[in-house]
């Protein structure tokens, strides 16, 4: 993570330089020399990881499961952020309709980490409820329609259909989905 401060003030210059110096946040010059070195392919990696997440979150949906996604129509504020945004983000979660079915599933996950992080190239599941969000208590988590069994992605840049794939064997193998002659469809507990 980083960013900059921009201040037309010295004396606040001088007391934000020395925050952050007495903080110790400010950039070493090898995470400088990264940030660099990044920020040149950033681009490129939003735009493959935007184009993952909507089409594995199109593939969810499609299937018969809640899917929390600005990019896709149903999403309630999905007019708000087309209005504010170029791009849906890498960043996507699904609700199963039970928390034991939720970790079956990312157990069973092969091509997914298990993590909690966001800008990396590489594709993550998590539970939040479990992980991220585990101390927060669940009243306050229902109260802020955190459900216990939504499961996180965070879509990388590998070949969507390796992870639509992978992420379809989970939900078999979990017990997610039924299959059928025409494909697969969440079970009931999972719509």
């Amino acid at each position: 993570m980083a960013g900059i401060i921009g201040v037309n003030d010295a004396a606040v210059a001088d007391k934000l330089y020395f925050t952050i110096n007495a903080s110790g946040c400010g950039l070493s010059p090898n995470d400088s020399f990264l940030l660099m070195r990044g920020v040149k392919t950033l681009a490129i990696r939003m735009e493959k990881q935007q184009s993952n997440a909507q089409q594995i979150a199109e593939f969810l949906e499609n299937h018969g499961f809640r899917v929390r996604y600005p990019g896709l129509k149903s999403h309630p504020q999905y007019d708000l952020h087309w209005s504010m945004a170029r791009g849906a983000g890498a960043v996507l979660s699904f609700e199963t309709g039970d928390a034991s079915l939720s970790e079956r599933i990312v157990e069973a996950a092969r091509l997914w980490g298990i993590s909690v992080s966001f800008g990396c190239v590489n594709s993550l599941i998590s539970m939040p409820c479990q992980m991220s969000h585990a101390s927060i208590d669940a009243k306050t988590r229902k109260e802020r329609q955190m459900p216990e069994d939504i499961i996180r992605l965070c879509v990388g840049i590998e070949d969507v259909e390796d992870l639509i794939d992978d992420l379809s064997r989970a939900l078999v193998q979990a017990g997610a989905v039924t299959v059928t002659l025409e494909g697969i469809q969440a079970n009931p507990v999972a719509a």
